[in-house]
C-alpha cells in the first residue's frame, strides 16, 4: 500500500511544480489553450497557443539545410513544419538563401517569394567573325559569348541555344546589324513563336526584338530564327553607322 502511495506522490509532485514554475513566470494553462506572457492572462480562446509580449518576438527554430530537398537534417520532417533557414546552398533548382520555410511533404518552400528580377544573363556575339556571313531561312543568330550573368538559371547550351530552366516569365531583349530586309522571331523548344517576329523593309541597320514569354516546361531551348518559309537570307554585317565593328546582343531576365 505505502509503495502505491509513493508510486502516485512521484507522479503528481512533478506535475504540479511544473504547472506551478509555468504560473509563475506567466503562464497559464486550461484544457484548449497554453499562454506564454508576463501579466497571467488567460489564453484567447480561439488559439491553441497565445504568446503575448510588448518587449519579445517569437524565435522561430534556426536550421541549416543543405538544400530544398534536405529531408535529413530534419529528419522525416511534418508537413507544414515551420522553420528559419540560415544557409545558403544547393544547387538549381534546390537552391536555398536565407528566411523562413515550411516543408510541404517533399520540399522546403519559401514563406515569403523573391520578388524583381528572379535571374538574368546577356550573350553576345563581335561581328563579323562570330557569326556565318549569312542566316539562311530557319537558321539561328549565334550569340557566343558570355556577358553578366546571375548563375545557372539561364544558360547557353550551344552558340544558338539558350536553357531557361524554370517555368516562368522572362524579358527577351535581343539586336542583330542586318544589312538587308528581313526578319528575326523567338524560337522556343523548335517552334517559333509569331507574336515575336520583328523586321523591316529597307535599310541597313539594326533588327531589334523586346518581347515578354512565359514558358510551360522546364529547361525550354531559346533560339533567335530567320523564319522558316523567309525568301532571304540575312547577312550580318560589321559596320552599321560608321567605322567600328558592332555586336550582336541577346539579354534575357527572367522576372516571375
Amino acid at each position: 500500500m505505502k509503495k502505491q502511495i509513493f508510486k502516485i506522490i512521484n507522479f503528481i509532485l512533478p506535475a504540479i511544480f511544473s504547472l506551478l514554475f509555468f504560473e509563475a513566470f506567466g503562464g497559464s494553462l486550461n484544457a484548449q489553450v497554453v499562454s506564454i506572457n508576463t501579466t497571467g492572462a488567460v489564453g484567447d480562446a480561439s488559439s491553441m497557443l497565445d504568446v503575448n509580449a510588448s518587449d519579445k518576438g517569437m524565435l522561430i527554430p534556426r536550421i541549416s539545410l543543405t538544400s530544398a530537398i534536405d529531408n535529413a537534417t530534419i529528419g522525416s520532417p511534418a508537413t507544414s513544419l515551420l522553420i528559419y533557414n540560415s544557409a545558403t546552398a544547393g544547387t538549381y533548382p534546390n537552391d536555398i538563401v536565407p528566411g523562413f520555410y515550411y516543408w510541404d511533404g517533399t520540399k522546403w518552400i519559401p514563406l515569403i517569394r523573391p520578388t524583381g528580377i528572379l535571374a538574368f544573363a546577356d550573350f553576345y556575339a563581335l561581328m563579323p567573325s562570330d557569326n556565318s556571313a549569312t542566316i539562311a531561312a530557319g537558321a539561328a543568330i549565334e550569340f557566343p559569348n558570355a556577358g553578366p550573368t546571375s548563375g545557372s538559371a539561364i544558360t547557353n547550351t550551344s552558340a544558338t541555344q539558350f536553357q531557361l530552366a524554370a517555368i516562368g516569365t522572362y524579358s527577351i531583349v535581343w539586336q542583330v546589324s542586318i544589312a538587308e530586309a528581313g526578319q528575326l522571331v523567338l524560337e522556343l523548344n523548335t517552334v517559333e513563336n509569331l507574336a515575336t517576329v520583328v523586321g523591316r523593309a529597307t535599310g541597313t541597320n539594326q533588327i531589334v526584338g523586346n518581347r515578354l514569354i512565359t514558358t510551360v516546361s522546364a529547361n525550354t531551348i531559346l533560339r533567335i530564327v530567320n523564319p522558316v518559309g523567309n525568301s532571304t537570307a540575312l547577312t550580318l554585317t560589321p559596320l552599321a553607322g560608321g567605322t567600328s565593328p558592332v555586336s550582336a546582343s541577346l539579354v534575357i531576365t527572367r522576372i516571375q
